[in-house]
């Protein structure tokens, strides 16, 4: 390779780099409700979705099959600590849909903290291991 190509894919790199979201932008779990009531929505009545709508859909249910996978990989564990036990068939993403967005409606207090935090404690409070 080229200096020159070398250089452009550098550059390309951290500028992609510098269009990630930080640490510090996760989304608030009044965002991952409004985002996953598009989802709901399309699923309830089956209705055509505005554009804007469907983006969100789509974002909530890969943001929940990213979230289930990821959370799955350990076992589902933090810190060590098993702190959700889904059933033995496994757990959908609409199903994950279905809690979460019910739990963050019933706890509208925890709708300004981290949505993720927020997720899993929906996730673990459905199915607690015994």
């Amino acid at each position: 390779m080229s200096a020159m190509k070398t250089f452009l894919c550098a550059a390309a790199a951290l500028c992609l780099l510098g269009l990630a979201p930080s640490a510090s932008a996760a989304i608030t779990g009044a965002e991952l409700l409004q985002r996953c009531s598009a989802s709901e929505k399309s699923l309830d009545s089956g209705e055509k979705l505005s554009a804007n709508e469907a983006l969100d859909a789509m974002w909530c249910m890969g943001y929940l099959s990213g979230l289930l996978d990821g959370f799955s990989i350990n076992d589902y564990s933090v810190a060590g600590a098993r702190v959700m036990c889904p059933p033995e068939d496994g757990l959908t993403r609409t199903q994950a849909l279905r809690i979460v967005t019910k739990w963050l409606r019933e706890h509208p207090e925890a709708q300004q903290k981290n949505g993720r935090r927020d997720a899993l404690l929906a996730l673990s409070a459905a199915y607690p291991c015994k």
